[in-house]
C-alpha cells in the first residue's frame, strides 16, 4: 500500500522529467532537421546529431555529460547545430537517408552533417568514454574540434 502511495505521489515528477528527456520517441524530428539544416547553412555550421532513447541510460548519461561541461557545451552550441533523434517510427526515413547508424552502432551514436545534410563522419558513443561507462570531456573535445567547419565552409568565409 505504501508503494502505490509513493508511486502516485512520483508520478508527476516522472512525466515531468520525462518532458525534459532528449530523443523523445514521439517527436517528429524531420521538421527539426529541416530547419537545422537552414541554420547551418545560414551560419556556416554543421549539424551534430544524437541519435538515442528515452529509456537509455547511456544516451541521457551523454546528453548530460555534453551540458554539464561548461567548455564543451559551449563549443558545441557554437560551432554546430545540435539535434537530437529519439528512436520512433516516424523517424525512420530520416534514419535511412542517413544508413541507418542506430542499427550498426547501437545507441546514442553521433553524426556530423555538412550544411547540405551530407554525413561526414558517425561515431559510436563508446568512442568517447575514458573508461567503461564514464565519458571523456577530453575525448569529447578532440571530436567537436576535429569536425568543426573550416572558415572556408561559412557562407561569407567567416568562422
Amino acid at each position: 500500500m505504501v508503494s502505490r502511495l509513493v508511486l502516485l505521489l512520483l508520478l508527476p515528477l516522472l512525466s515531468a522529467a520525462q518532458e525534459a528527456m532528449p530523443y523523445q520517441p514521439e517527436t517528429h524530428a524531420r521538421e527539426s532537421y529541416e530547419a537545422a539544416l537552414q541554420t547551418a547553412q545560414r551560419d556556416g555550421k554543421r549539424l551534430w546529431i544524437q541519435i538515442g532513447e528515452p529509456g537509455c541510460p547511456a544516451c541521457q548519461r551523454l546528453y548530460w555529460f555534453i551540458e554539464a561541461h561548461a567548455e564543451t557545451a559551449e563549443w558545441l552550441h557554437r560551432h554546430f547545430i545540435p539535434l537530437h533523434v529519439g528512436i520512433s517510427r516516424e523517424n525512420i526515413p530520416l534514419f535511412r537517408a542517413w544508413d541507418s547508424p542506430q542499427l550498426k552502432h547501437g545507441v546514442p551514436v553521433i553524426l556530423v552533417l555538412d550544411a547540405d545534410g551530407v554525413v561526414l563522419t558517425i561515431s559510436p558513443a563508446g568512442a568517447f568514454t575514458a573508461s567503461v561507462g564514464e565519458f571523456s570531456e577530453v575525448k569529447i573535445m578532440a571530436f567537436l574540434r576535429q569536425w568543426t567547419a573550416k572558415p572556408a565552409e561559412s557562407p561569407e568565409g567567416k568562422p
